[in-house]
This record gives structure tokens, C-alpha cells and sequence, in this order.
């Protein structure tokens, strides 16, 4: 008889920006190309970077690591560009790895998810929210995990918003305030995967991936046929809100395209985001480049087109703090970093 075995995507996981190719469609559509100009990297080249913000004074937090150092050494930078300084080494604890840091509205700390290695009921590994004041240092845990991701602030800067997995296959968005103590169950759990809420007015925007089952066959243990084994992939993504006010779960940027990874301007009015919509795929690329950063308006429904060559599978876009540059994640020089290119709206 077959049997039928769920594997963990959580492990594949712990660093977005390493899953799937996806298909690229060219033709007509109601996007809008920006005035290109040429990326730049905003942080320095020797470091290896997996996500970032980026505060009203100007000041850079960043998860990544030094070039050729193991995946496990990944922890907390802090960097003012311009200044002609190097990064500051900001969080070091042992095995643990710290990543997807947010700046507090007030610029005194971040909120940050904190990871252990280590296996958790043999599937992923555990992480859970921290707060890291600055320039104190001084760290708080929020939430106890074991499946907890992405925090994001509330506009005011007194409660944090966050992805809760049940395992796996199972998310939902949460709130907890931040000084820590119960946390507010915002949705329910839903198949699938949620991931990068982002907090603006009375909406939380967030992207859902779906999950695609596959299935294999091995031979079973001391014969007797073929083991099946059933394990999952994530699909397509798409753009959704969540209304305080109602709290119902609508859909913003849902399509035949994989939509994904949203930020809010400061003034609130555009939605940058990670699509392979809208775009012709240039197959000289890497694979894994082949989406593209466009600003959404709020406002009146059009699209416009920033960038090419951004990762689909890692960090979401950062405005900078003016709302007139857009980071985006790449591989372009074949290694994990942020990119700085200028918006300017129309």
C-alpha cells in the first residue's frame, strides 16, 4: 500500500531567497516603465546580504554576513551610507541567527527574528521575535515561537505584527505589543504560506504563496513495492490585505502572475513590490533574477515598472526614508546583496 509522507519547506525556508523558478510573461499589460537608471549596491561588497531597513535618520540595519563565512554566522549590522564608514557588527550570539530586522517608527531599536538551528519536532527550526534597543543593545524576547517570522511595526510604534506558523504548512497573522506579554491572534490559520505584512493605516498588506503538492516514489523499506511520499513547493504569490476595521482578508495584487513582497511609502501612497508580470524574461539571467520591483499606486490602481533582475524568492523592497530610493534583493553579482535604485513619482 502507498504511503503518503509530508516533508518540511520550513528548513528550505530559513533565508527566503532560495526557492523556485518561475515563468516569466511577456505582452500587454497596464504597467508603466519608470526612467531606468542603474542600480547600485547600498551596502559594501564584501558582505553577503539577506534583508534590510532603513530609518528616518538615514541610518542601515542589515541581516547578512562576511563573504565565504558559513550561513550560521549571519547576524545584525548597522551602516550609514555615505559616511565612508564600515558597518558596525551589531548582534553576535553564538549559534543563534539573527535576521529581518525592522527599525521602530521612533529609530530606538529594531524588532528582529531570532533562530535556532537546531530541529524542532524534526521539521525547520525554531525562531521567534526580539526587540534590540539602540544604542543600548539591550535585547527583549517578544514571542516564544516556535514558528514565528517577519515582524513588521504598527504605525505608531507600540505593537508588532508578525507571521505565526502551526508547523509548516499552517500560518496566520499575529500582534504583540512591544514590551512583549499575550499575543492577539489576527487571523486564522490557513493552509499555506504568509509571509512580509507590512502595517499601514488601517490595513495590513501581506503576501500569501500557495503550495503546490508533489509527489515522489521510492522503493520501501525491505521490499514490498514503491514508497510514495508526498511533499510541498510554494507556488505563486499574491498581494492581500488585511481590513482592521472589518477584519475581513481581500485580495489587492491577485493574478496569473507571482506577485509578492510589498512596502508602503512613508507617505503612504505607493506599494512597491516583486512580480514577474508585465515583463519580457531576458534567459541569460539567473533564474532565480528573472522577477522585477514595480510601485503600485494606492491611489489610482496603475503600476509602474522600477527595476529588472530582482529575486523572487527573498527580501521585500525598502523605501528610503525620503520616499525617493527603492532597495530591492538581487543576485545580480552572484551573491545574496540589496540594491539602491531612485523613484521618482509621476
Amino acid at each position: 500500500m502507498a504511503r503518503f509522507r509530508n516533508s518540511s519547506i520550513f528548513s528550505s525556508l530559513i533565508f527566503p531567497a532560495f526557492l523556485g523558478v518561475f515563468l516569466f510573461f511577456a505582452g500587454s499589460s497596464p504597467f508603466t516603465a519608470a526612467k531606468q537608471q542603474e542600480p547600485v549596491c547600498l551596502l559594501p561588497e564584501e558582505y553577503d546580504v539577506w534583508s534590510c531597513d532603513w530609518a528616518k535618520n538615514g541610518r542601515v540595519v542589515f541581516a547578512g554576513k562576511l563573504q565565504g563565512e558559513e550561513a550560521e554566522k549571519i547576524r545584525l549590522w548597522i551602516f550609514q551610507p555615505g559616511t565612508g564608514g564600515e558597518p558596525l557588527h551589531w548582534t553576535g550570539t553564538g549559534s543563534l541567527i539573527d535576521f529581518s530586522p525592522r527599525w521602530s517608527p521612533q529609530g530606538d531599536g529594531v524588532v528582529m527574528v531570532r533562530r535556532r538551528p537546531e530541529s524542532v519536532t524534526g521539521e525547520g527550526t525554531a525562531s521567534s521575535i526580539w526587540w534590540k534597543a539602540y544604542p543600548s543593545g539591550e535585547g527583549r524576547q517578544l514571542t516564544s515561537g516556535p514558528w514565528d517570522r517577519d515582524p513588521a511595526w504598527s504605525p505608531e510604534g507600540k505593537s508588532v505584527v508578525f507571521v505565526r506558523g502551526d508547523g509548516p504548512f499552517l500560518s496566520a497573522l499575529a500582534v504583540v505589543a512591544k514590551e512583549g506579554g499575550d499575543v492577539t491572534q489576527l487571523t486564522a490559520f490557513k493552509e499555506g504560506y504568509i509571509t512580509a505584512p507590512v502595517w499601514a493605516g488601517n490595513r495590513i498588506y501581506f503576501t500569501r504563496l500557495e503550495l503546490e503538492p508533489t509527489e515522489i516514489s521510492l522503493p520501501a523499506a525491505g521490499g514490498g513495492g514503491d514508497a510514495r511520499y508526498r511533499s510541498y513547493k510554494l507556488g505563486k504569490g499574491g498581494i492581500w490585505y488585511l481590513d482592521l476595521a472589518t477584519g475581513e482578508e481581500k485580495p489587492l495584487i491577485v493574478d496569473e502572475h507571482d506577485n509578492r513582497y510589498s512596502a508602503v511609502s512613508p507617505d503612504g501612497r505607493y506599494l512597491a513590490f516583486v512580480s514577474t508580470g508585465g515583463i519580457t524574461p531576458d534567459k541569460r539571467k539567473l533564474p532565480r533574477d528573472r522577477a522585477a520591483l514595480f510601485v503600485y499606486d494606492l491611489k489610482t490602481g496603475r503600476r509602474r515598472l522600477v527595476a529588472g533582475e530582482v529575486n523572487s524568492n527573498g527580501a521585500a523592497p525598502v523605501w528610503s526614508p525620503d520616499g525617493k530610493k527603492l532597495v530591492f534583493f538581487s543576485f545580480r553579482r552572484n551573491r545574496p546583496a540589496m540594491w539602491v535604485t531612485n523613484w521618482e513619482a509621476k
